[in-house]
Formats: C-alpha cells, sequence, structure tokens
C-alpha cells in the first residue's frame, strides 16, 4: 500500500489528507462562483421591463423605436382649367404660376385659352411636379396668372389670383383663380395628387 517499502502507509496519509483537502477547497470554490454568476444573471434578468404572456413564458418587450415624422412624396398634377371668362373678346393666352407655402412648384404657358362654351375646358400637359408633406401636414397651394401681352413689362403683378390647400394625403380641392373683376379673367383649376412610394 505503501510507495516507498521503508515507510509505513500511515506515515504518508498527512500528505495526501492535505492533498484531497486542497482539492476540495478548489472545488467548492468553484461551484460558489459559478453560483454567484447564476444569481448576478437572475438579478439583471428581474430588473428588466418583462411581459408574462402565459403563466410558463416570460418575454421582454423590447423599447418603444422613436417615431420620426415620416413624409410622403407627392405627385401633383393640374388635370384641367375650366375657363369662366378667357379676359377678353377672343382667345387669350395665359402664363401660370403655381407655388407650394410660397415655394415655386411649376410655370406653364397656357395659349388661345377660349370661354365659349364647349371649348372652355384645357387639359393641360406636362403640368406636374413632385413634392413632400410630413405626415399630417398641409400645404397651401397659390396660383398666379398674367395675360399674355406685347406690351407687358417683367415684374408687373397677376391679372388672376387663387389659393387653395392640399393634404400629406393628396386631397385637393378645385381652386378658383381670378381677377377682382370676372371679366378680367376667371378659371377653376383641378389637380390631383398621388403618392409616389
Amino acid at each position: 500500500m505503501s510507495d516507498d517499502p521503508k515507510r509505513p502507509w500511515y506515515t504518508q496519509l498527512p500528505a495526501k489528507m492535505a492533498a484531497a483537502v486542497v482539492f476540495l477547497v478548489a472545488i467548492t470554490t468553484l461551484i460558489g462562483n459559478v453560483m454567484e454568476l447564476i444569481d448576478k444573471r437572475r438579478a439583471a434578468a428581474a430588473s428588466k421591463p418583462a411581459v408574462v404572456g402565459q403563466a410558463t413564458t416570460r418575454t421582454t418587450v423590447p423599447a418603444p423605436i422613436p417615431r420620426t415624422p415620416q413624409s410622403d412624396k407627392l405627385r401633383l398634377q393640374l388635370e384641367r382649367i375650366a375657363v369662366e371668362n378667357d379676359g377678353s373678346v377672343a382667345t387669350t393666352d395665359w402664363r401660370f404660376s403655381v407655388d407650394a407655402n410660397g415655394e415655386p412648384l411649376f410655370v406653364f404657358q397656357q395659349d388661345e385659352m377660349d370661354d365659349t362654351v364647349g371649348r372652355n375646358v384645357v387639359l393641360a400637359r406636362d403640368t406636374h411636379t413632385m413634392m413632400r408633406l410630413a405626415e399630417g401636414q398641409r400645404a397651401s397651394l397659390t396660383i398666379k396668372g398674367w395675360r399674355g401681352s406685347r406690351f407687358r413689362l417683367p415684374g408687373t403683378e397677376p391679372d388672376v389670383t387663387g389659393e387653395g390647400v392640399i393634404a400629406s394625403a393628396g386631397a385637393v380641392a378645385p381652386i378658383r383663380v381670378g381677377a377682382a373683376s370676372t371679366e378680367a379673367g376667371a378659371f377653376v383649376f383641378y389637380f390631383s395628387a398621388t403618392r409616389d412610394d
């Protein structure tokens, strides 16, 4: 039983006991450290907000993401113009500008506008633009018109004006554009606004 045949086994017992005690201390220290880590994880998990879906299941709810205001990209299209009075005895050339909240959107020339019944609706071509509106926001559309004349100086006041509103959802009511006197010019503008994703 002994490694050294000259020494009896009971004299080697204290060294083996000491090794066994050191081994047991090391094992208990390791188990204590593992148990402490488990307790720390449980305490950290308990401090987070949790929703109990079922009696046996716990799920955590992620923090809500801050919502940034989205903007709608709209395609604003002038569909047609109904001419109530073209502003002269014969057909009349007009130039119009369309602004949203004071920012220019587009300008176009419309020649030979006529208020004769059956010829008083003008289908506008290539009169569209893209614009952005924040979600829930509205924009004020302003339309100004100048009657064509060779004698007009640049920078003069418009002959006709009108205002309307466009919402982020794309709704636009018909906009009446006219002068103080109907004989100087009166029109109704019909727009469509569609989201462009």
